[in-house]
């Protein structure tokens, strides 16, 4: 470990670990120290790389960067709950070894949370990016409400966008769970978001870099499980009785992918029902925002199937989940276009 022994205690602590992430290393980490914000540390672990990234990592000088060497392989959940405990900083920005921060990525995140002390947690929007020139921003929901639904019906708080206060996490006991070798977050944030409050900034800080190597393409299946692990355990803390095939629709369409037949719909649309009526007995979201989410949600899936010439996508009109939806006029225009359109 190569540690610069300050005993001043920075604002902000990133957190990053590289395994095998030379092309793109020394950008991720120039983009960190060229951070317009300059009361941070920066500690990195390399996970015993087999590429240039250690080398590249040692050549990296700067008294905020301290080099976790690893002599084995840790994985990243791993080196995620070591950096938790030695990060100094009151606040603890993630950021991985493949993307890149924008300039004011911590300026923006650390003011908003010294003005919000509610807030524990804090996202942003991001720019999805490859090397071919493609760009695409991907706006997150700001309050902690929306997000919340939104972590059972899919995904956000994206985990190298994240700045989190360290304090109010160690008090309720919150860390990453080893268990989960990725979906870390996910875990993390469905546990940690019944205690505390999170928010996401409309503007973008973070570039996401896709490549053929990022994890979510190489442990695609992995990540998928333990994503589909976790809403059944929301599902469950809701008190939800589901079925296979609805539990399936269920994560098939937070997954991303389309419905495959129309009896997916019809199971999701059962288990998006049962959803809405145990949340008003147990009133862990808000029901009006839950419903209104998820109908949504139903509609997309519906709206996906008529673009791939699909007819039955017209079930929407038929759906009891319909009465829930607080369609814009626009978007529900564009939806009879296509249900007219569909052959």
């Amino acid at each position: 470990m190569r540690d610069n022994q300050r005993t001043h205690h920075p604002k902000v602590s990133v957190l990053m670990s590289a395994y095998n992430a030379a092309p793109f290393l020394r950008e991720a980490v120039d983009s960190v120290l060229n951070q317009s914000f300059r009361d941070f540390e920066f500690i990195i672990f390399d996970d015993k790389s087999s590429d240039r990234s250690l080398e590249i990592l040692k050549s990296c000088r700067d008294e905020r960067i301290m080099l976790v060497e690893n002599t084995q392989n840790q994985g990243l959940t791993k080196n995620l709950i070591r950096g938790m405990e030695l990060a100094r900083g009151g606040y603890v920005a993630r950021m991985d070894a493949d993307d890149v921060c924008l300039p004011h990525r911590l300026q923006t995140q650390a003011g908003f949370l010294e003005r919000h002390s509610e807030i524990s947690v804090v996202g942003s929007a991001v720019i999805f990016f490859d090397d071919s020139g493609y760009e695409f921003v991907a706006h997150q929901p700001a309050g902690h409400d929306e997000i919340k639904c939104e972590l059972l019906y899919g995904f956000t708080v994206l985990h190298p966008s994240a700045m989190l206060r360290k304090d109010d996490l160690s008090r309720h006991g919150l860390t990453y769970d080893p268990h989960f070798v990725c979906s870390q977050d996910h875990d993390l944030w469905t546990r940690a978001i019944r205690l505390l409050r999170f928010a996401n900034v409309h503007e973008p800080l973070l570039k996401m870099r896709d490549h053929p190597k990022k994890i979510g393409r190489t442990e695609r299946s992995t990540q998928e499980e333990l994503s589909d692990a976790i809403r059944r355990r929301q599902l469950d803390e809701l008190g939800v009785d589901y079925t296979v095939d609805e539990v399936r629709a269920f994560n098939r369409a937070a997954g991303g992918f389309p419905a495959g037949s129309i009896l997916d719909l019809h199971h999701y649309e059962s288990i998006l029902l049962k959803v809405f009526k145990s949340n008003k007995e147990r009133r862990i979201f808000e029901p009006d925002l839950l419903q209104s989410l998820g109908a949504g949600r139903f509609r997309a899936w519906c709206r996906e199937a008529l673009i791939r010439g699909q007819k039955w996508g017209r079930y929407y009109w038929h759906s009891k989940v319909r009465s829930f939806d607080s369609c814009p006029f626009r978007q529900k225009l564009g939806f009879v276009w296509r249900s007219i359109s569909c052959p």
